[in-house]
């Protein structure tokens, strides 16, 4: 087990710190932590990213480049499969599908934890949370309106009939890139790995071209990036008032072009301290 560390917390929660992944992984019946389910789950991860890992010549390529006719003919299954699919839904052709990584990653344990009859699932990879629920459960979640500190602004009650499955956040300061300048956008969804598309397409979508603005190509950045050739925002300096409400503009609009895909139900975000809040649906 030394080679796969995973560590049962004090309320009986696992967490997990492997390669790229740090996850929290709990699962409740009859309000009772399931800490061995949750153990039995954590150890699907190894496979899982191996799965990734094998794909990740297709998985880092823009999904316009991605046949879907490469879909249906079988290459792709499992988690790569989801993958491609959650990226392909939201229209974007510069997003690969390891823009869903982190959340797919969650939903394969969370739907595993799921299927074995328990009453409320939240796997949490590194903020990217998949969230499953039974008759009459519900979960408060914490908005982060800046990634960088990590300070939660609200929370929200989520209940089994608003229909959400994952809920993710992207912006200045987080694990991946950003090409945008939002602080941070956080999406809820029907599925984590759409959540996480959402998240890092609104997030980017939030760019405005300013002298305030600092961009440099991801490939100067990090050899390896699935994005090398796009620009993404290294440093943010102080916007003005036009700058920020264009800014939150361009996440609004997104944001309903997303929902209108029914990829999402609500957006949180917030650009240069200033918050926005896109709700359609009811989320108290």
């Amino acid at each position: 087990m030394s080679e796969y560390p995973f560590q049962i917390l004090s309320d009986g929660r696992v967490f997990v710190d492997y390669g790229p992944v740090t996850m929290v992984i709990m699962a409740i019946k009859k309000g009772v932590v399931q800490t061995k389910l949750c153990s039995e789950a954590a150890l699907n991860i190894p496979d899982l990213l191996a799965e990734i890992s094998e794909k990740r010549h297709l998985l880092s390529q823009y999904s316009r480049t991605i046949d879907l006719g490469t879909i249906s003919s079988g290459t792709l299954s499992g988690l790569p499969l989801e993958m491609v699919k959650a990226v392909k839904r939201l229209q974007e052709p510069t997003l690969t599908p390891m823009a869903t990584v982190a959340g797919a990653l969650s939903d394969a344990l969370a739907d595993w934890l799921d299927a074995r009859d328990v009453d409320k699932v939240i796997v949490n990879n590194g903020g990217d949370v998949a969230i499953r629920l039974r008759e009459n459960q519900s979960v408060k979640m914490g908005i982060l309106p800046n990634v960088e500190t990590g300070k939660l602004e609200k929370t929200v009650t989520i209940r089994v009939e608003d229909g959400i499955g994952g809920v993710c956040t992207s912006g200045l300061g987080g694990r991946s890139f950003t090409r945008g300048i939002a602080n941070a956008v956080t999406v809820f969804a029907k599925r984590c790995c759409i959540a996480d598309a959402c998240a890092t397409h609104i997030a980017n979508a939030s760019y405005i071209k300013s002298e305030n603005v600092i961009t440099d190509l991801a490939g100067n950045l990090y050899p390896d990036s699935d994005i090398d050739d796009l620009e993404v925002v290294t440093q943010v300096k102080q916007l003005s008032r036009e700058e920020v409400i264009q800014s939150l503009d361009q996440i609004k609009n997104e944001s309903l072009h997303q929902f209108q895909l029914g990829n999402l139900q609500a957006v949180y975000a917030d650009v240069g301290g200033v918050a926005l809040q896109w709700e359609p649906n009811d989320i108290q």
